[in-house]
């Protein structure tokens, strides 16, 4: 059997959301915990949370349900937060792929991730299709680990996603496309006003 890390992005600092986002209240819980809450039970100690921006507060969230890396470099975007992630992971041990996902994709069900798990052959990066392009959550074989190690800027994954030189199967994957990146974006998740896709 494979063995895959779990690796959540939550470095940022949120300025278009006004800060803080990490801990924005999704139906009585903070948004990390909700994803946390979808991918624990998948990953259990395999489960790694990339901080940077407000780590000190967002600390007591994660408790001891994931294990964190710090991104002290978190302010040159979430390609930095996955370099950093993946060096973090890399000195845990040894994995033969990585799910990359986002903690403001408050739609996705942990059978939405379970789907990516379930196509994963451990050699072809299995990305999710969503508004007409390849993006996170992710699935990455280790042999993309020294590329995604190098990565910087705001894109992150994205250049790697949808290079016609890399080997992609993307699995639709409409809860992907609502994240919240503002306070009226939580409003619509509060008011139920988004639909998938």
């Amino acid at each position: 059997m494979m063995k895959i890390a779990g690796l959540i992005l939550a470095a940022g600092e949120s300025t278009r959301f006004g800060g803080r986002k990490q801990l924005a209240d999704i139906d009585g819980k903070p948004m990390l915990e909700h994803a946390i809450n979808q991918l624990r039970p998948i990953f259990n100690d395999d489960l790694y949370v990339v901080l940077g921006a407000f780590r000190d507060e967002i600390l007591s969230v994660i408790s001891n349900r994931a294990k964190t890396i710090t991104n002290d470099n978190w302010q040159f975007g979430m390609g930095s937060s996955i370099a950093a992630g993946i060096a973090g992971i890399c000195a845990e041990g040894t994995y033969d792929g990585v799910l990359i996902s986002l903690s403001d994709q408050i739609g996705l069900t942990g059978n939405d991730y379970q789907k990516l798990l379930n196509a994963f052959d451990g050699s072809h990066v299995i990305a999710s299709r969503y508004k007409e392009m390849n993006g996170v959550p992710a699935l990455f074989p280790a042999a993309y680990f020294p590329e995604l190690s190098k990565l910087d800027g705001a894109r992150g994954a994205q250049q790697v996603l949808n290079s016609s030189s890399h080997d992609i199967s993307a699995i639709a994957m409409p809860n992907a496309a609502f994240d919240i990146d503002t306070q009226d974006d939580l409003k619509l998740f509060a008011n139920r006003l988004f639909e998938p896709g």
